[in-house]
């Protein structure tokens, strides 16, 4: 009967400490979506227009450099990397999306067009960002392909 209390603890203390590790080992990717077209070009005469807000389809992939992808037209048409988490956007361009930690690659879906992506980093990773334990990471993403700089 001892040991049945002494199995059962400790199964319950595995569990709860696998259960506390899976927690600890998320965090979240929230940000903006904005849509910007037209002449981006300084003028004394008129500002550029702000930004704008869109619901877009996001789709969050393990991190992706540019040579690993098939592009046409600057939309990409394959990866293969794997799709890690979806999200959408309210129509104010806002999303939030529960992630493992790691490094991930950001897409929208433009849908016949193709995926969109326009950020990258020094060591051609598309549109990088990295998750860390417990925190947030917040991202602007700009799509921009109608817009003339």
């Amino acid at each position: 009967m001892k040991n049945r209390w002494l199995y059962a603890l400790s199964f319950l203390t595995l569990l709860s400490c696998a259960s506390s590790q899976s927690r600890q080992q998320t965090g979240q990717l929230c940000g903006t979506i904005a849509w910007q077209s037209g002449n981006r070009m300084p003028s004394p005469d008129q500002p550029p227009a702000q930004p704008v807000g869109i619901a877009r389809d996001i789709r969050i992939y393990e991190l992706t450099q540019l040579s690993q992808v098939q592009r046409q037209n600057g939309f990409i048409h394959s990866i293969p990397s794997k799709l890690v988490a979806t999200a959408q956007s309210d129509a104010a361009g806002h999303f939030c999306v529960k992630l493992p930690v790691g490094k991930y690659s950001v897409f929208v879906d433009e849908k016949d067009k193709g995926l969109w992506s326009n950020l990258f980093d020094g060591e051609g990773h598309i549109f990088p960002v990295e998750i860390k334990t417990g925190a947030v990471t917040h991202i602007e993403f700009l799509v921009n392909y109608k817009a003339s700089y």
